[in-house]
């Protein structure tokens, strides 16, 4: 499935263009953004500054954060996909797709791929957890676990919801507008401009699968969430529509948020966290599933009619 097109901007330039311009809008902007909500929601200047960096002091600090977030990650991911593809590149959204949108089966195996794979993906959460660095790069491993800890609580304290309206909002939040933003930017932007540079489509798909791993700013959950984004890129790939990954990305997203949910107000007992520790009879089981349903995806995907280049 072919995903360039030759009338797009040349792939490096643009792909300096493209993470200059998530930096700017997610770290700078959305920092500012976060800041000015929680002044919404009730904080002062004076609560900033006793706050020592910890937003979950201020007052209405759930509020404020996850609406911070949402609003910083709109800006962050949607805007610099929009920014970049339809101010610079002068092209519309459907320009990302390059075949119609796949029947409802590729959707269920799709669904499937992605069930198979969390046991896999939990080992691989194992593995990278347990990582230890040499005696010379101590500091390093006290500062990537400092880091570590410090999102883990941001993520508890988001996650700590019992009533509906707040479970929908974090969906909202982490499943939708991430699982948008997210695609549009790595997948329809940073996948695309790599397959224009090399011509080599495996080559594209991992090495946007590693820079959205490590924007993520989390040492100790890069191995799953980059093997995350080699599915969805390969699911880009075969299908040449965009929408296969956005879905997928907001499916896996949706489904953490909807246990966490689920958990808080005891209809599961089984948290995410006890969920890391994976037989290894189950880690072969869901290495050889995922493959499995990979191929048959491929293959379902080569045999339906695909649309012309540029045409929806």
């Amino acid at each position: 499935m072919k995903l360039t097109d030759s009338r797009e901007n040349p792939a490096a330039s643009s792909l300096l263009v493209i993470i200059g311009l998530f930096l700017i809008g997610f770290l700078f902007l959305g920092g500012v953004i976060q800041i000015l909500v929680m002044m919404v929601a009730g904080a002062s200047l004076t609560d900033f500054a006793n706050s020592d960096g910890d937003f979950s002091k201020l007052p209405n600090a759930w509020l404020g954060m996850i609406l911070g977030q949402g609003l910083g990650s709109f800006i962050g991911f949607v805007g610099t996909a929009w920014f970049y593809w339809i101010k610079i590149e002068k092209k519309s959204w459907q320009d990302l797709n390059f075949a119609k949108i796949p029947a409802l089966p590729v959707f269920g195996m799709v669904v499937l791929t992605q069930m198979a794979f969390m046991g896999f993906n939990g080992w691989l959460q194992e593995l990278n957890q347990a990582v230890t660095f040499p005696e010379s790069l101590k500091g390093l491993e006290a500062l990537l676990k400092g880091m570590e800890d410090k999102l883990a609580e941001t993520t508890k304290f988001f996650t700590d919801f019992t009533s509906f309206w707040q479970f929908l909002l974090v969906f909202l939040v982490i499943a939708v507008i991430a699982g948008i933003g997210e695609e549009l930017l790595f997948r329809g932007l940073i996948m695309r401009k790599l397959l224009l540079g090399t011509g080599n489509p495996h080559i594209a798909i991992w090495v946007s699968a590693f820079i959205f791993a490590v924007i993520h700013f989390q040492f100790y959950g890069i191995l799953p969430r980059m093997m995350l984004g080699v599915l969805f890129g390969y699911f880009y790939l075969w299908t040449g529509n965009i929408r296969v990954p956005i879905f997928a990305h907001i499916f896996n997203n949706g489904l953490a948020v909807t246990i966490m949910y689920l958990h808080n107000i005891g209809i599961v007992k089984t948290d995410l966290e006890s969920m890391d520790d994976v037989p290894l009879s189950i880690v072969g089981f869901s290495l050889i599933a995922t493959i499995g349903l990979m191929f048959l995806l491929k293959n379902y995907t080569n045999t339906q009619p695909s649309m012309d280049d540029g045409q929806q």
